[in-house]
């Protein structure tokens, strides 16, 4: 019991000599500069629980935005653009077998494009493929879907104008990968973006 308490009365004794120290908040703003995602707001600016102030806010969503993805297309007349490209980005929205609705999992495809598309004036044609599994009527149609659908989601959900686009169906004429492997399969159901030749 004696020994109990000593250790207690010690254990208070240092707490008792341990001061914390206030946490560094260098702009005055309430935020502690180690979970201040603004570290220079001015003073009596109003901030979120970041540190930041809505118009630092705005300008970093705005310097995001302006970052212009480095895409490089090929052209309906088979050359790149932009013209100090070596090689084309190769991307693609992909899709399930015999569907042509986008799934979830290729949004950042979207994203990018629609920020590449917003800072030029280039357009685009979408080009529908399919695996070769199924009739070459069906596969046409489904192709053509493919495209209709992106054009539909870029203009819809991103802003994009609708001339800025022209769709086309392939069916499975133009395959990228070997159609007897099923990993084949699905690098084949896509739509590919062509810079179309002005």
């Amino acid at each position: 019991m004696r020994t109990l308490l000593c250790v207690v009365i010690t254990v208070l004794l240092f707490s008792a000599n341990v001061t914390a120290k206030p946490w560094l908040d260098s702009d005055l703003d309430g935020v502690p500069d180690k979970k201040d995602g603004c570290v220079n707001t001015p003073s009596f600016e109003p901030v979120d629980a970041s540190g930041c102030s809505v118009n630092q806010i705005n300008a970093q969503q705005m310097q995001r935005l302006n970052i212009m993805p480095q895409l490089c297309f090929t052209t309906s007349i088979g050359q790149l653009y932009p013209s100090v490209c070596t090689e084309d980005s190769a991307i693609a929205v992909r899709f399930e077998f015999a569907k042509a609705q986008v799934l979830m999992s290729q949004q950042q495809v979207f994203q990018v494009v629609s920020r590449w598309l917003k800072s030029t004036k280039v357009p685009l044609v979408l080009v529908g493929h399919t695996d070769s599994i199924g009739t070459p009527g069906f596969n046409q149609q489904l192709s053509l879907a493919r495209a209709e659908q992106v054009k539909y989601i870029l203009v819809q959900q991103f802003g994009i104008a609708s001339n800025r686009f022209q769709v086309k169906g392939m069916g499975s004429r133009l395959p990228v990968a070997n159609n007897q492997t099923e990993y084949g399969r699905e690098l084949n159901r896509r739509v590919e973006f062509i810079v179309k030749a002005q």
